[in-house]
């Protein structure tokens, strides 16, 4: 995205701003998975930075420093490309976490989206930590190893239309396209 894409504007407020307002609902705590970057943060947000040992390694990494700072039982995992995700689909993958369920996300479109998730922490991060240990950088591997569920189209159509929903914002194009 040409630049930090946390830090970029979309109707008036950045990336960032937008997800810290989607889960300020459902968190008391917000934390911004930085890597080794030194991001300016808005209010009511925190920055963890990756374990030394994991820097450069992908989202798991910025996972795994999240699931360490918290001091709760549950947490969202949130991309910030992703503005237009309802909290109510958030609270939903949250209220479906359970002994026999560690981790939720939505699959729609044949498409996983890992990055929209819900986790038990203790199990979790148990299983990330194992997954960078062993070289695993993709999510979806991670989240499979856990006792988990999906939800598929069918369970997601109230919060259609999932295009929207689920619109990812990548590149300058993208942002642009949501600003009109």
């Amino acid at each position: 995205m040409q630049g930090e894409k946390p830090l970029r504007m979309l109707r008036g407020k950045t990336l960032l701003e937008h997800t810290r307002d989607l889960v300020a609902p459902l968190a008391d705590e917000v934390l911004v998975a930085s890597g080794a970057r030194n991001l300016p943060l808005p209010a009511g947000m925190q920055a963890v930075p990756d374990a030394p040992a994991f820097v450069g390694r992908g989202p798991l990494a910025g996972i795994l420093a999240g699931l360490q700072a918290t001091r709760h039982e549950r947490a969202l995992v949130l991309a910030c490309d992703l503005p237009n995700l309802p909290t109510a689909l958030l609270k939903r993958l949250l209220d479906m976490l359970s002994d026999d369920c560690h981790c939720t996300w939505c699959r729609h479109g044949g498409h996983d989206e890992p990055l929209a998730a819900a986790l038990n922490v203790m199990h979790a991060r148990g299983a990330v930590a194992n997954a960078l240990a062993n070289g695993v950088l993709k999510v979806v591997p991670c989240w499979e190893s856990l006792p988990h569920r999906v939800l598929g189209e069918a369970e997601l159509a109230e919060f259609a239309p999932l295009e929207r929903a689920f619109a990812n914002l990548n590149t300058l194009e993208d942002l642009e396209r949501e600003q009109g």
